[in-house]
């Protein structure tokens, strides 16, 4: 079986905070030469995902929602190493009061949100991302 691209992790990823109601979005940062001029967009180092992560509350009848808290992950493949540039972004979000951290799949994503169940399953038991998408469109 053909280990999973970064982008794939992304994409499993982003899958799995809209389930969960987590507004995220991917990042894309990088440079290009436009008409004789160098172009940068995004900022060096920044993490692959940024998002929120709501935060809820019920008491009594009331229920509210106030402003969240920051979030950034770094997507890595199961070898791919975090640069400096990508390091210092992390830990800038940390130190102000955001929530920032490296993924290699969806279950550490899991484990740092503390959110339950990594894997979809169907009848107890685990599937594969690309088949709860697939029965999430065509039904069961």
């Amino acid at each position: 079986m053909k280990k999973p691209r970064e982008q794939d992790t992304v994409h499993a990823i982003l899958t799995f905070l809209a389930l969960h109601h987590i507004p995220a979005w991917h990042m894309r940062t990088g440079a290009t030469k436009i008409g004789g001029r160098f172009i940068r967009f995004g900022v060096v180092g920044m993490a692959d995902i940024i998002g929120i992560l709501p935060e809820r509350g019920v008491r009594g009848r009331l229920s509210w929602e106030q402003p969240g808290q920051f979030l950034a992950i770094e997507v890595k493949s199961g070898k791919g190493i975090v640069t400096p540039a990508q390091q210092s972004f992390l830990d800038q979000v940390n130190a102000a009061g955001g929530k920032a951290f490296v993924a290699r799949m969806v279950a550490d994503v899991v484990i740092k949100l503390g959110l339950g169940v990594p894997f979809p399953t169907v009848g107890g038991q685990p599937i594969s991302w690309a088949t709860a998408r697939r029965l999430s469109k065509d039904g069961p």
